[in-house]
């Protein structure tokens, strides 16, 4: 199988069998683009892989995942992340600030604070309170900064972000004084007590293991070691490779020509710009096996994946098709054509 990219972006198609067990092509093609502020995102002169493999925030440490990998066999809606940190507008130290984005139709906002800790209220009347924050100019938007963590006292953890801050089981003994809160949190919905359990706040992808993605997989018992293994279970939903966070998943994927606007999410403040309208076009070329008919199919790219990188200055875009093989081995496939044109 060859691959007859005529674009300037990555491309990879990778075989796979889908939960009843027929096999499919799934195409991927990956643009990286530079952000013109208040214009049309261009092609980017270096374009970044296609990631086989999950990238962590911290490559040593590991940690909340940055970026998810590409090779998802197939997304039932569009995901948008951003990776990068809160700028205090104008580089003036701040104790708190909202930011955000809206791509399209689509909203986020959260509020991003300086570090606090909790001071114990010295009695069992007393509810413990938070310092008053400290002074930022960034602030990384890791799941880390974000509320979860693990109670080491109780035992208990976030299983939506087991990585980040200031959860505390609510049979908890443990004395929380000088303990962090998070710095991210859902602009409408922040921490007003010890013992609330808000949904995590981030911008970027939520780990497999991670609820509720994790609860995608299905169940694996005897019924699937017996029946259905190597097969995904009956319960398994696609919804799996969805990993942006639930509130930044779009129906009926992206156009790419949508308008942008970054919030404090880079150093000027406010950054208005418009995806670049370029879609690739793909067509398997396929032939009977030793030298029979050959035939062209085509394979409808969705673009399923945006992701911002405003410390950068650029994004990259993923589309996503597949055609139906006769099997995994795609001894049909010939060559896999690519074009871009615009939308």
């Amino acid at each position: 199988m060859k691959i007859g990219n005529g674009t300037p972006f990555e491309a990879e198609a990778i075989p796979f069998l889908d939960v009843d067990g027929k096999a499919h092509l799934t195409v991927i093609v990956k643009g990286t683009f530079t952000i013109v502020p208040g214009g049309l995102a261009v092609v980017g002169e270096g374009q970044i892989p296609i990631l086989s493999g999950d990238e962590p925030s911290d490559p040593e440490k590991g940690g909340s995942p940055k970026f998810e990998a590409d090779t998802a066999p197939f997304k039932p809606r569009a995901d948008i992340f951003l990776a990068g940190k809160a700028h205090a507008p104008g580089g003036k130290p701040v104790r708190w600030l909202d930011a955000g984005l809206r791509v399209g139709t689509l909203q986020k906002v959260v509020r991003v604070t300086g570090d606090r800790t909790w001071i114990s209220g010295g009695g069992k009347l007393s509810a413990p309170v938070f310092t008053e924050p400290e002074p930022f100019t960034g602030m990384p938007l890791d799941y880390e900064k974000a509320f979860g963590g693990i109670d080491t006292e109780s035992g208990g953890f976030c299983a939506e972000n087991p990585v980040g801050c200031g959860f505390y089981s609510r049979k908890s003994p443990r004395n929380i004084d000088g303990a962090p809160l998070p710095n991210i949190e859902d602009a409408s919905r922040p921490i007003g007590a010890w013992t609330d359990h808000p949904r995590p706040a981030g911008f970027g992808p939520i780990a497999k293991g991670w609820a509720p993605r994790v609860g995608y997989l299905g169940t694996f018992d005897e019924v699937w070691e017996r029946e259905r293994r190597p097969f995904p279970p009956h319960d398994f939903r696609y919804d799996f490779y969805n990993a942006a966070p639930p509130d930044l998943q779009v129906e009926g994927y992206l156009r790419g020509d949508e308008e942008i606007l970054l919030l404090n999410l880079e150093k000027s403040g406010k950054v208005r710009f418009r995806l670049p309208g370029i879609a690739p076009s793909v067509t398997v070329e396929k032939t009977e096996r030793w030298s029979g008919p050959s035939w062209n199919e085509p394979a409808p790219m969705r673009l399923d994946t945006l992701c911002l990188l405003p410390d950068e200055g650029r994004l990259f875009l993923v589309w996503r098709g597949r055609c139906p093989l006769t099997d995994l081995s795609a001894l049909e496939v010939e060559t896999v054509r690519i074009v871009a044109s615009t939308t």
